[in-house]
């Protein structure tokens, strides 16, 4: 069942790019702004993809209607911009982003303090 979870965040990416890429949408533009915008959207998804499940979890949160994270994907959506969550998650509302945060936000005040 793990290797659909990654099958399925590797679909989703390449969902992303193309849509992010589509020649429909594409206008002419330097090889170095093209880089660029390449190099942000991986950037953008290091910090989702670092957290174990978090991909899984945030499409599930979004399909289902109902938010459910583990504690290191929220760290990984929090620490995201909102530009960044729009560029790898384009097709989502726009309210869909500070729902999560809120949500974390709201784990992150009930949680037990972690000891080491």
């Amino acid at each position: 069942m793990r290797n659909a979870g990654a099958i399925s965040a590797a679909l989703m990416m390449v969902v992303v790019l193309a849509c992010a890429t589509s020649p429909s949408l594409a206008r002419p533009v330097a090889a170095e702004e093209n880089k660029t915008v390449v190099d942000d959207i991986e950037k953008c998804w290091a910090a989702v993809i670092s957290a174990s499940g978090c991909m899984q979890d945030v499409f599930s949160s979004f399909f289902t209607g109902r938010i459910g994270l583990n504690p290191q994907c929220c760290a990984a959506i929090e620490d995201i911009s909102d530009s960044c969550f729009s560029k790898i998650f384009p097709f989502f509302d726009t309210s869909f982003n500070p729902l999560l945060k809120a949500f974390c936000v709201a784990q992150s005040r009930t949680a037990p303090p972690l000891t080491a």
